[in-house]
């Protein structure tokens, strides 16, 4: 079986082939010509993305995949999870969840916040040396100070 698609995303496309094969180690080959997000979830999904969080929103508890959470926040001793579809509370610290998470785009960008830097659709400065990150639902997360050189860091790859 051969299946060939194609996404549209700009004036970029995204070459989809699978071949089904009848024996033989299954493989997984990624040619791309730069490392884009979207290369970057592809392969996060490749090597185990599929991690889910438990948490609760009212009364219904949830499993929420890592790769949807915009943002996690620290109030009153309660962390809360940010996505796209709405907010989550976890039993989670955000000690815990940066640390698990790191590898995955998680990074501290304040004491109370954590931010997932493969869902920023924005960046603008701001005074006092803050950054403002807009995400890809439309808000908007300060990067503090403190914490901007390392975030100008992480974007730039370096460690």
């Amino acid at each position: 079986m051969y299946h060939k698609l194609s996404k549209q995303k700009g004036c970029d496309s995204l070459k989809i082939t699978l071949n089904k094969i009848e024996s033989g180690e299954d493989e997984l080959i990624i040619n791309y010509r730069e490392m884009t997000d979207e290369v970057k979830e592809i392969l996060r999904v490749a090597e185990g993305g599929g991690e889910k969080i438990p948490c609760v929103c009212g009364e219904t508890k949830y499993m929420l995949p890592v790769g949807s959470i915009l943002y996690a926040e620290s109030v009153e001793r309660m962390t809360f999870l940010y996505t796209a579809d709405g907010i989550f509370q976890s039993s989670r610290s955000l000690q815990s969840l940066e640390l698990l998470y790191a590898g995955r785009g998680f990074f501290r960008c304040s004491k109370s916040m954590i931010v997932n830097i493969y869902r920023i659709a924005g960046l603008r400065s701001e005074s006092g040396g803050r950054i403002s990150a807009v995400m890809e639902n439309g808000e908007s997360v300060i990067i503090s100070r403190s914490y901007a050189k390392a975030f100008r860091r992480e974007l730039r790859g370096e460690e």
